[in-house]
């Protein structure tokens, strides 16, 4: 009778071993994805830099230099 309560309980120690080995694989999954989320909302939370375009290429220019 040992050996079957030692049959029972090893798979369901394998059982819970394999359920928490798919839990940290969930948990490193989700901490990658809250890394990623975390660096896009750090880098989109940065003001636009400021740009300012050559005349020659701003709109509307040309088109008032021709009128006169």
């Amino acid at each position: 009778m040992a050996q079957n309560n030692d049959d029972k309980t090893k798979p369901a120690a394998e059982e819970i071993n394999e359920r928490l080995q798919d839990a940290i694989d969930g948990l490193r999954k989700d901490v990658t994805r809250v890394e990623v989320w975390a660096t896009a909302l750090g880098t989109f939370a940065k003001p636009v830099p400021e740009y300012q375009p050559d005349e020659k290429y701003r709109l509307g220019q040309s088109l008032q230099k021709g009128k006169k």
